[in-house]
């Protein structure tokens, strides 16, 4: 397991130790601040953590080699008759999750918290209610992973609208793809008819694709600085 994944699961952990705590001595009458609290703040570090964790491997040195700034970027990809197509799935997906994980979390609320929580809570020990409550938001989390697995692409396009290539790698903000690039992570493909590189991301999940206007150029920079052994 990657270093990445071992954060985000660590974090996972402690964020429901740290909640399934506080609502077992919080007063009845305030748990749904408690509830509201977690779902802010899960939903917050899903979409976080990705990005800080990239953003500390983001730093690529060496000589400029090409550069693409957003004005260029955006003129090739505005020809590019496909690209809303292949963007329109995973648009959908990333609109509807959510909307859909609060629908989920409140029927949760409704049908499994009265099941797995006491009207009375005096009526269990404080240990076994703060068992109750760890199930109870392991389930909601498992319930959100569920969602999002079935409904976001296995792989989603990030088209990167300014970026370097340096001798040192590929520089795109906080993405960084070091030279030689590890071809067990990732995967380069080439369309010359639409003048991009996608390089996707095996970790991530993410295909971030380079528009270029010389396509031929970006080519044989990669191949000859980032593929070298």
């Amino acid at each position: 397991m990657d270093k990445g994944k071992i954060i985000a699961l660590v974090t996972t952990i402690i964020s429901l130790v740290f909640f399934a705590m506080i609502s077992t001595f919080v007063p009845q009458d305030f748990i749904w601040i408690v509830f509201l609290l977690y779902a802010l703040i899960f939903m917050s570090l899903s979409m976080s953590l990705p990005r800080i964790l990239q953003r500390k491997h983001s730093d690529i040195k060496g000589a400029t080699l090409l550069k693409a700034d957003r004005q260029e970027v955006m003129k090739i990809m505005m020809k590019d008759q496909e690209i809303d197509k292949e963007l329109k799935p995973q648009i959908i997906a990333s609109l509807a999750l959510l909307p859909l994980s609060i629908v989920i979390w409140i029927m949760a609320s409704y049908f499994v918290f009265p099941y797995l929580i006491p009207p009375l809570r005096e009526a269990v020990t404080k240990l076994e209610l703060f068992i109750r409550f760890l199930a109870f938001y392991g389930i909601l989390i498992g319930l959100t992973r569920t969602i999002s697995y079935f409904l976001t692409p296995k792989k989603m396009i990030m088209p990167i609208n300014s970026y370097e290539i340096r001798s040192g790698g590929i520089k795109a903000g906080s993405i960084a793809i070091p030279f030689p690039i590890d071809i067990n992570r990732y995967e380069i493909s080439i369309n010359r008819k639409r003048s991009f590189i996608d390089i996707y991301d095996r970790k991530t999940k993410q295909v971030y694709r380079f528009y270029v206007s010389d396509i031929s150029k970006a080519e044989s920079l990669i191949q000859k600085h980032g593929l070298q052994k």
